[in-house]
């Protein structure tokens, strides 16, 4: 019945810290003014205010983790005792409760449906849904009578009581509404009218004020409309003065466990600017100068390829590839030859295409490249003794503070980190098969929302390279069909000026955008485990800023 629960209070740092920290929940979404947590199939809203607000709300989870959970919370928090009891059954619902209190004395509720049961341990990914929500107002009889015209059942068909607790709903889930001043069970807090927001889960809502008066109404939200359109799965991202980020779908779905605003993600071509960075460092240092040749850089491999580091960095070298976009349809067509758990390094992908044929002069078009990307790697590790990714590690991820990215491979990712998944008539497989095993120069880069946000913050600010180069990386160098094209990244522009500077990225089951609005310094990243979804969900924020200024 609950999609969203949305509690006000004023000590909403300090919630955070309690959730996320303490509890280990999952934030799925957050800004200046609330985070959104993770509550298996609901969510949970804290949203800011001037005045303290105490609420009860209860949360499902397994009947058969009752023991484990206890002991889980007991590890993290005071649980509340009754009677010299710490815990009770519920006859009548057949379920077992604890109860403990946040920092704003908020009463949690842990129920236990015994009907209910998973195997393994309990973590945060065995909450099953919200389970209760207090609505505490002097009008019971009014409010009772509104969400019972909703279709929305008072338990045990005795009518609403204003003097006592009023269940309002079925099954596991329901809504309880009850009068000032009551005790709730297992403290001594008594129950408070404060405003609170319920969605329920076919999209109607109910808004309760600062009186407890009841409302209804559809929200609206052109964002979160289009992710529920398309089934989007990930996080988006958007640094505008404030932050603010959302995070949908799940990270791993046999599990069910969600994406959250700090899962990585597979980006997939978008790595190729950290390439580009990492060559314009080396440019800087002077090991290395844009009209150097590859062919004599690297004579013994490839010894034909006559072409410069700008001609590859700009995508217009012309030298073969070995997964030409504009020609070839699937990437896992690639694999069926060469196994993909055999593509660990960049050296590995050099069989694939050293023998073949120029595609075209040097300098002649632009014509999107992977291998070129390959090559520069190669050039990389050649000057810097290093294998290619432990150098973007040392002097990209380490100085611009992305503390959460990496090159993982994919039979050994870490924790946090989303399964891309592919559809596959009706159904999903992970893209394990589909893609090469670790990433590397040409793509395949893990990284959170909030590390490209400080990616982008310290390749504008000079802390990658210097401002010189940061414009020679800016500037438009190669233009095709797609776009403009500068030093491993696109360029957008508009009647005055550039709109963005941006990257993408796509393999079997991911997608990626993230770009940097040069007019305000804001920020905008999408990322997904699925094939498809970031673009329309980068279309409809940038309509929304558009229409905004």
């Amino acid at each position: 019945m609950f999609k969203k629960v949305t509690l006000y209070t004023n000590q909403l740092e300090d919630m955070k810290g309690f959730y996320e920290y303490q509890l280990g929940f999952r934030i799925v979404e957050e800004d200046e003014t609330s985070f959104i947590l993770s509550i298996g199939e609901s969510q949970l809203v804290f949203r800011e205010s001037e005045r303290a607000a105490v609420y009860h709300f209860a949360l499902n989870i397994p009947g058969n983790q009752f023991t484990l959970a206890k002991w889980w919370a007991s590890e993290r928090v005071t649980l509340n005792r009754q009677e010299g009891m710490d815990e009770v059954f519920y006859a009548n619902f057949d379920a077992d409760a604890f109860y403990f209190q946040d920092p704003a004395g908020n009463v949690v509720e842990f129920i236990a449906r015994r009907s209910v049961d998973r195997m393994g341990n309990f973590t945060v990914d065995s909450l099953l849904d919200i389970s209760e929500v207090s609505i505490t107002t002097p009008d019971v009889e009014e409010v009772g009578e509104a969400i019972e015209s909703m279709d929305i059942p008072v338990r045990g068909n005795k009518g609403i009581d204003p003097k006592s607790l009023n269940f309002l709903g079925s099954g596991h889930t329901y809504i309880i509404l009850v009068a000032p001043k009551r005790t709730w069970y297992f403290s001594k807090q008594k129950s408070e009218t404060h405003p609170l927001s319920i969605e329920l889960s076919d999209g109607r809502q109910i808004d309760i004020t600062e009186e407890g008066r009841f409302g209804q109404q559809k929200p609206v939200n052109p964002i979160m409309d289009k992710m529920d359109e398309i089934d989007f799965s990930g996080v988006a991202y958007l640094q505008k003065g404030e932050t603010w980020t959302a995070a949908r779908g799940f990270a791993n779905r046999a599990d069910e466990r969600p994406n959250a605003i700090d899962t990585r993600f597979g980006i997939a071509s978008g790595s190729k600017l950290f390439t580009a960075v990492a060559v314009c460092q080396l440019v800087e240092e002077g090991k290395l100068n844009l009209s150097d040749r590859l062919s004599e850089l690297l004579p013994q491999t490839f010894p034909n390829f006559n072409v410069t580091i700008h001609q590859l960095l700009t995508h217009t070298s012309g030298i073969p590839d070995y997964f030409d976009e504009q020609v070839m349809d699937d990437f896992e067509d690639l694999w069926r030859r060469q196994p993909m758990y055999l593509m660990q390094t960049a050296s590995d992908f050099i069989p694939l295409f050293k023998e073949q044929p120029m595609m075209f002069q040097p300098g002649e078009r632009f014509h999107y490249n992977n291998a070129g990307f390959i090559a520069l790697g190669l050039i990389v590790e050649q000057l810097t003794g290093s294998e290619f990714t432990d150098v973007v590690q040392e002097r990209i991820f380490g100085p611009a503070n992305m503390l959460n990215s990496g090159y993982f491979r994919l039979d050994r990712l870490p924790g946090q980190t989303a399964f891309g998944y592919i559809e596959e008539e009706g159904a999903w497989r992970t893209n394990h098969y589909a893609i090469p095993i670790r990433g590397g120069a040409d793509g395949g880069a893990y990284v959170t929302a909030g590390d490209m946000a400080n990616f982008w913050y310290a390749l504008m600010e000079g802390h990658l390279v210097g401002k010189d180069m940061v414009k020679a990386m800016l500037e438009i160098h190669a233009s095709g069909e797609d776009g403009d094209y500068g030093y491993g990244m696109w360029i957008q522009r508009k009647t005055e000026g550039v709109l963005k500077y941006h990257v993408m990225g796509y393999d079997p089951g991911a997608s990626f955008h993230s770009a940097f609005y040069p007019a305000d310094g804001s920020i905008l990243t999408v990322l997904s485990n699925k094939s498809a979804g970031a673009y329309d969900i980068v279309e409809t924020i940038q309509e929304l800023r558009i229409e905004k200024e």
